[in-house]
């Protein structure tokens, strides 16, 4: 593939052009990122969204073993991956299971596809965690540890797709 049919896919996956021209430079990524856009294009059409296009790049960045990149491709494709969370977590099983065949449902089950957290359960667990530390948060003020309170709630929104709304409701209770 020419270097120019390269630069349009990687800016059509919302790459700046400076940090396409960059992706060029690396072979090893820009063949790997060529394939899963190539992939990705079967499943979505030509038009790539900026956030799938984000993960493409992600997985093709931190993709060790090439012979999983359709597999994650899917999953991104179809949008049962798409946050940046996910991804992270299906690099880790696929990482952690590197033999055939792998278990989807283990799978799916790891990476959060089909949690769906609602920004009402977000909230819920954070008043819970906060009530459940309100004494010493009191007392404490400012010297108090926030990682107990965020790990008292991490469960709720680690890989579920609330989790990308959670900025835009902070924002919104401001």
């Amino acid at each position: 593939m020419a270097a120019l049919d390269s630069l349009s896919l990687f800016t059509g996956l919302g790459l700046s052009e400076h940090k396409a021209r960059e992706t060029l430079k690396n072979t090893a990524l820009s063949a790997q990122l060529r394939e899963a856009a190539t992939q990705a294009q079967q499943t979505l059409g030509s038009t790539i969204d900026k956030a799938t296009g984000t993960l493409l790049y992600g997985l093709a960045s931190r993709l060790r073993d090439p012979r999983r990149l359709s597999f994650l491709v899917s999953y991104i494709a179809s949008r049962k991956i798409h946050t940046e969370t996910q991804l992270s977590a299906a690099l880790e099983y696929v990482r952690s299971h590197p033999l055939d065949p792998i278990n989807t449902m283990d799978f799916e089950q790891e990476c959060g596809v089909g949690v769906i957290v609602t920004p009402e359960q977000i909230e819920e667990a954070v008043e819970a965690a906060i009530n459940h530390h309100r004494s010493k948060l009191l007392v404490e003020r400012y010297h108090f540890n926030m990682g107990l309170l965020m790990a008292s709630y991490a469960h709720v929104s680690r890989r579920g797709s609330g989790c990308a709304q959670v900025g835009r409701w902070q924002n919104d209770q401001a």
